[in-house]
């Protein structure tokens, strides 16, 4: 018993050493956003740099650390941030209702006239609504399933998929698993076991987490080119933004009061209520094909997380979300790095024009 215990502990990270990257990482950089929202993103942060073995954990691999852990590390209570990361999700939702009857005004704020995300420039910069609900809808239907496997389809490229699950990591544990296994390596014949064992469940729990299990391997989706070309092709920077935010939601909800695929929610919402629709699935297909990273340019085409996005370059004050938009909009942009060096700007730009005119 005494050797499971320490076999298990031995995977999550030590309290003080969470503390220590949170606190590396929080002194070395600035997110575009308030400083309540940036704590909130960085605990996501801090959890996959333990489970990568990045940052202050110098190699070290804690794969089964949860954000559960981080909090608890940084001590703050768990419930409390996943009511407030579920806030920041809930004000994207309540936006798009407001969008769709014509009561959201062209600046992106909540009821309270806050702006989403903590952002500041969402308070001052102006969007089109319809524009908004576009990039919401497409980004949120883009990672489902069935529209990646529609995708692989219709243009016969591998890109792989998955979901996240409640998973019993005491289970996981007992069956030698460990989150990274889940995440990276393919589980589609294995998840009706998984079911039946216990290893996915519905029950909440303390030992149970919502964790995302990967069914089929591929390059996967980089959401910088999502919000790039939904933008190229449905409708400028307000459905770039409207992608940004389905992205955001995607990953705030991974640790949230509400255990759902809540930008798959909120963009079925889109489809059912918005009687003007002007987009549909057969565009989310085609977006997750043009999103995806062609095999063998895993390391050379971006992906960048939403910390990533908003992380303010200081040699230049600005963040690859604003860049993007910047781009979007036919602005100047700086030439910075993107997703810790994948790509510049420049060259990021240079691909996306590539793939849009060699697309099918």
């Amino acid at each position: 018993m005494s050797k499971h215990k320490h076999s298990a502990n031995h995977h999550i990270a030590p309290a003080w050493l969470v503390a220590e990257d949170f606190r590396n990482l929080s002194s070395r950089i600035s997110l575009r956003t308030n400083w309540s929202v940036e704590q909130m993103i960085l605990i996501q942060s801090v959890t996959s740099h333990a489970h990568a073995g990045h940052g202050m954990f110098h190699g070290s691999r804690y794969p089964n650390t949860t954000e559960d852990d981080a909090a608890r590390a940084l001590r703050l209570d768990p419930t409390a941030v996943k009511a407030e990361r579920q806030k920041l999700i809930d004000d994207i939702r309540d936006y798009a209702e407001r969008a769709i009857y014509g009561k959201a005004g062209r600046h992106l704020v909540n009821a309270a006239n806050q702006p989403l995300l903590g952002m500041g420039l969402f308070r001052h910069l102006e969007f089109e609504p319809e524009g908004v609900l576009r990039g919401l809808y497409l980004g949120g239907l883009r990672d489902e399933p069935e529209i990646r496997a529609e995708a692989e389809r219709r243009y016969g490229k591998r890109i792989g998929w998955g979901e996240c699950y409640l998973v019993d990591r005491q289970i996981m544990r007992e069956l030698g698993i460990t989150g990274d296994v889940l995440a990276h390596e393919s589980h589609a014949n294995n998840l009706d076991e998984y079911k039946k064992i216990g290893l996915i469940t519905d029950k909440p729990g303390p030992a149970v987490s919502y964790m995302y299990i990967r069914h089929h391997t591929g390059p996967g989706a980089s959401d910088d080119s999502a919000i790039v070309i939904a933008g190229k092709l449905y409708g400028g920077v307000s459905a770039a933004v409207g992608t940004f935010l389905a992205d955001a939601v995607d990953t705030l909800e991974k640790y949230a009061a509400r255990t759902a695929d809540q930008d798959a929610e909120i963009a079925e919402f889109i489809e059912s209520a918005w009687k003007d629709i002007d987009v549909s699935r057969d565009d989310a297909a085609k977006l997750a094909f043009l999103a995806a990273i062609p095999e063998g340019h895993e390391n050379d085409v971006p992906d960048s997380s939403l910390r990533n996005l908003l992380e303010i370059d200081r040699t230049y004050d600005v963040c690859a979300i604003e860049s993007h938009l910047l781009y979007l909009s036919n602005s100047p942009y700086e030439e910075i790095d993107l997703d810790h060096g994948e790509a510049t700007t420049k060259e990021f730009y240079e691909y996306i024009e590539s793939r849009l005119k060699d697309a099918p």
